[in-house]
């Protein structure tokens, strides 16, 4: 069937050419004919699986908030086709159905957030080297001492390494870490979506079990937060997600969006753990409610009453650490950097995110997640898709 379909391509109405743009798209470029069938078959099972993962998740939150589900008006969502159909014509118009139901705006340039997955995020971050520069044991090495976290001990591949790469024999381990000023910070060195498997350790006999059966993980310093952030939830640190982009015309970097998370209840922020999150405005201000994981809105917090209009403190020093730091990630053209305050009043990052982008945070405030941005990050994920040869 799927091979008469693209035989019968030439002849297709404007609606089927639309619908099988990007398989006409590999299909002319000069490449071995292997290669293209390879590219097709991987782009349709990742579109298949990112349809079904954001469906579910829409219905999820369609359940829990039934009054998002009003239709969109004719022309909003003939707007809103135009823009994405050439990417694939049968999406869902549930991101921009709820964008519409929070926000109260109606914006053709929101990103259907499937189309994002399969087709955006992949074609902007395409070189999967780049993703070793979310390896967090390399973090103090790549940028000024001070800016991350401090480093106590690196696990990496099963060796352990000190905050110099000396390597720590197994002998010694139980010695080393008695110097440790605890509580300590335990992750992964990569893949902690949603405060996936961090941990908060309290004594050397703790950590000296979960070391021995580690094979990959950092051991940091856990930073004191400053009372202005800590206010909103105490019991997590409580950080801010910014968002850059790196033109795809001039390199310049350029900040998208940034929003604080909370816990609720929770010892991370991660809105998947738990958390919320509320949009910052330009002017550094809280957008006035957050939102938690299936786009529930709240004026206040939950557990503190504080309500989400207060003023980031020096906004502007943590967007130029954010551009700073962004500049140096060759190789991504979209990345998303967790930053908190620490109790001196200097912004530090705590993470680097390359992979696996939540747009919903802007997206379900209004705002389109590449903002003016769009039309030309939309062009070139056209004309250099993932799939297409560089």
């Amino acid at each position: 069937m799927a091979g008469n379909r693209i035989y019968h391509l030439g002849r297709a109405g404007k609606t089927d050419r639309k619908r099988y743009l990007m398989v006409k798209t590999i299909f002319s470029k000069n490449s071995p004919l292997k290669e293209k069938l390879k590219q097709l078959m991987l782009y349709l099972s990742r579109r298949r699986g990112a349809k079904i993962v954001w469906k579910r998740r829409h219905n999820t939150v369609f359940e829990q908030h039934p009054e998002y589900r009003k239709p969109l008006d004719n022309k909003t969502r003939h707007a809103h086709r135009e823009l994405w159909e050439p990417f694939y014509k049968n999406f869902s118009d549930a991101t921009l159905q709820i964008s519409r139901s929070v926000s109260g705006t109606d914006n053709p340039m929101i990103i259907p957030e499937e189309i994002f997955q399969t087709d955006i995020e992949p074609t902007l971050n395409r070189h999967p080297e780049a993703h070793y520069l979310g390896h967090k044991s390399f973090y103090n090495r790549w940028f000024n001492s001070g800016i991350f976290p401090k480093d106590l001990l690196h696990i990496v591949k099963g060796e352990l390494l000190d905050n110099e790469y000396h390597t720590v024999s197994a002998d010694e381990i139980s010695t080393f870490i008695q110097n440790f000023e605890y509580p300590v910070v335990m992750k992964p060195n990569q893949e902690t979506w949603g405060g996936n498997n961090i941990q908060f350790v309290q004594a050397p006999e703790e950590l000296l079990s979960l070391v021995r059966s580690s094979q990959d993980a950092v051991i940091q310093e856990k930073i004191p937060q400053h009372p202005e952030l800590s206010r909103y939830h105490p019991p997590s640190l409580n950080t801010v997600r910014v968002y850059l982009y790196r033109s795809v015309t001039d390199n310049k970097v350029h900040l998208l969006h940034a929003v604080l998370r909370t816990g609720n209840n929770t010892p991370v922020d991660n809105v998947t753990a738990g958390g919320l999150v509320s949009l910052i405005n330009q002017n550094g201000y809280l957008h006035g409610y957050a939102l938690d994981l299936y786009g529930g809105k709240h004026t206040n917090h939950p557990v503190t009453g504080l309500p989400f209009t207060g003023q980031i403190p020096d906004f502007e020093q943590l967007k130029e650490l954010s551009v700073e730091i962004a500049q140096k990630l060759f190789l991504l053209r979209v990345v998303g950097l967790d930053l908190c305050y620490d109790e001196t009043g200097r912004w530090r990052a705590v993470e680097v995110n390359t992979r696996g982008h939540s747009i919903r945070f802007s997206q379900y405030a209004g705002l389109p997640f590449f903002g003016e941005y769009t039309e030309e990050v939309l062009n070139y994920c056209k004309n250099s898709h993932w799939t297409l040869p560089e």
